[in-house]
């Protein structure tokens, strides 16, 4: 089944954010986007009663390392600890390029890792290449978790 694409987005900074979107309505118009601001407010979003959940299902997150509060690595961490959401798909998306990060990354489970490209031509790229990961890939039934 063609499903739209669901992203949960993970980001502090609003410039980054209003760019993503405008390059994913680019690939695909039907694109659903929710962000949160840090990971406090992301676990909470998660953990919502599913008659108050807001973020569409399947979905992936895409996760920003710094942040205020809780940054992307201990939000990972918490992710990764919570039975329900232990299995959610995490594809880490920062400006870092240090191989700590990275490595600090794949040791929590993220599915992937990308360094948030510069310019337009590549943030396209990722993007298309996130839109076809969507369109190839199984998702998880309603009776597992996100």
């Amino acid at each position: 089944m063609d499903r739209d694409m669901n992203i949960f987005i993970v980001e502090d900074d609003d410039l980054d954010v209003e760019i993503l979107e405008r390059g994913l309505r680019k690939v695909d118009k039907t694109v659903c986007l929710t962000r949160a601001r840090d990971g406090v407010e992301a676990l909470e979003m998660l953990t919502e009663d599913a008659a108050v959940q807001t973020l569409p299902k399947p979905y992936f997150i895409l996760l920003d390392i710094n942040m205020p509060r809780m940054n992307g690595h201990e939000f990972l961490a918490r992710l990764r600890a919570n039975d329900d959401l232990k299995h959610s798909r995490v594809f880490v998306f920062t400006t870092s390029a240090n191989q700590a990060d990275i490595d600090r990354a794949y040791r929590n489970n993220a599915n992937g890792y990308i360094v948030k490209p510069n310019g337009s031509s590549g943030l396209s790229e990722v993007l298309q290449l996130l839109n076809g990961f969507w369109k190839i890939c199984e998702h998880p039934g309603d009776r597992l978790p996100a």
